[in-house]
């Protein structure tokens, strides 16, 4: 069937069935302008027989250029509500209405994966962008990476841990912050062994912390590691321990954080702004006044990340 000339392009959430999630079937539709292409379920990698997707989003108008990429993940936990959540954000019709050609990377779920095996599937992703960026009309050298919660502490570690491919596509030998000189956190854990001491928290973050920290999967017995084990694994996985001291031509960050945050607390941007900042790199810390974890009026702070972005990567 023929479209209209002007006519926006279906916007397609589930192309096949979801199993497993009970919400799945719930009828949900996201509040979103459409201001973009949509191609769902790209997969980059396959890992355990489980194909590892990306949704892209490309505006209907001109392009920049430009590529984002918007590691979808909440609790280390990704499917298609959590994307669905993204769309429903605005950060789709923001960023793409700016020029931007965005992929919504899901980084797989904690049932399946343990933190570092997450980074590692991130870290693919980009690979798979870097070697198909012309297929998808972007300038390899013109991306930035960004996550919402737990998507951005996957995110900054996808950057700054060492690529370790045993896959088809050629292996990037320098770190991805190398490839990609931008990153955008919104309300991420920076640091693990904090975040694992706390004692209130609205859900058991001891469990999950605990099946980050796993370092084989499937197995239920390896939820139970000696303390300093544990303590090991969560640290080498914890944005705010790198030595990023040790970082010639470092990415610029951007964070955002809600002072009223009673998930990840608001202590986790400000220390790890406050170091970075120390070490001269370029970024930027946005408050969000008595903001809670995720708030409604994100738009706005999606509409600044894009023009930050460009700020940087047109040099």
């Amino acid at each position: 069937m023929e479209r209209n000339p002007g006519e926006k392009p279906p916007i397609q959430l589930r192309p096949v069935q979801e199993l497993y999630n009970p919400a799945s079937k719930l009828t949900i539709r996201p509040k979103t302008f459409g201001l973009y292409k949509h191609q769902p379920h790209v997969v980059f990698a396959e890992a355990y027989g489980i194909g590892l997707i990306m949704d892209v989003f490309q505006p209907l108008e001109s392009s920049n250029g430009y590529g984002i990429i918007d590691v979808v993940s909440n609790g280390w936990f990704s499917d298609r509500h959590q994307l669905i959540q993204h769309i429903g954000l605005g950060v789709y019709d923001v960023l793409c209405k700016q020029g931007y050609s965005v992929f919504a990377l899901s980084p797989g779920s904690i049932q399946v994966f343990n933190g570092m095996q997450m980074i590692r599937n991130v870290q693919a992703g980009i690979q798979y962008i870097l070697s198909h960026a012309e297929q998808f009309g972007v300038n390899k050298k013109r991306l930035g990476i960004m996550g919402i919660s737990a998507g951005g502490h996957l995110a900054i570690n996808a950057l700054f841990q060492e690529p370790k491919f045993i896959g088809s596509l050629p292996a990037e030998k320098k770190p991805f912050y190398k490839h990609i000189p931008v990153v955008a956190l919104f309300c991420s854990p920076t640091d693990l062994l904090s975040f694992y001491s706390l004692s209130f928290l609205p859900f058991d973050i001891k469990e999950i912390l605990n099946r980050l920290a796993r370092k084989k999967t499937f197995l239920e017995e390896e939820l139970n590691l000696p303390e300093k084990e544990l303590e090991a694994n969560l640290r080498e996985i914890s944005p705010i321990y790198f030595p990023m001291e040790k970082i010639e031509n470092p990415p610029s960050v951007l964070l955002f954080h809600g002072t009223k945050d009673m998930i990840v607390p608001f202590l986790q941007s400000e220390n790890f702004y406050k170091k970075i900042k120390t070490l001269q790199w370029d970024c930027e810390l946005i408050i969000k006044k008595n903001a809670p974890h995720i708030w409604k009026e994100m738009s706005i702070d999606f509409e600044y990340l894009g023009k930050w972005f460009f700020s940087r990567l047109n040099v």
